[in-house]
């Protein structure tokens, strides 16, 4: 089964920001190097709250479906060239990931951290192999995107591979 996402950009305070339609079918575009996760990584420059809503999600965190209220407000346009950067910062939780360690599965695919630690809801735990605790465990978090870390920020290992069969 397959639900439509949206990754959905909000202030530190709540306020909604934007939306990115990231399409159906999770799992397809959250790779690395996949043009619509990195034109998202390039609006993090700044901090945002960041949660790719699902549209069917049964039992919202925040007590509303954030995939239809997002709808409120315009689309964003994210960047289609500059740079992205190495590392996804939780400020809320002061840790981070380091996309250059990201396993690969035997097709050789990377999965794109941000997509499953920010889902909601989240993604069937069938298609991945590792920590699976992971899987939203950053929806709605202080997130940003950058090629240095802060002092003070602990490294999270990013251990989820896509199981392919």
């Amino acid at each position: 089964m397959w639900q439509l996402y949206r990754a959905v950009l909000r202030t530190g305070d709540h306020r909604l920001l934007g939306y990115v339609d990231a399409g159906p079918r999770l799992m397809e575009h959250a790779r690395i190097g996949h043009h619509l996760v990195q034109g998202i990584e390039r609006l993090l420059t700044e901090p945002a709250r960041v949660t790719w809503a699902g549209r069917d999600a049964q039992q919202p965190r925040l007590g509303e479906n954030l995939y239809r209220t997002a709808g409120s407000v315009a689309a964003l346009r994210p960047p289609e060239h500059g740079a992205v950067g190495r590392y996804l910062l939780n400020h809320d939780l002061r840790i981070f990931v380091d996309k250059a360690t990201v396993l690969e599965n035997e097709a050789r695919h990377r999965i794109h951290p941000l997509p499953l630690l920010t889902a909601e809801p989240t993604p069937d735990p069938g298609r991945t192999v590792g920590d699976r605790t992971l899987l939203g465990s950053w929806a709605h978090a202080l997130i940003s995107v950058r090629d240095t870390v802060p002092k003070g920020y602990e490294q999270r290992k990013f251990d989820l591979v896509e199981r392919l069969s």
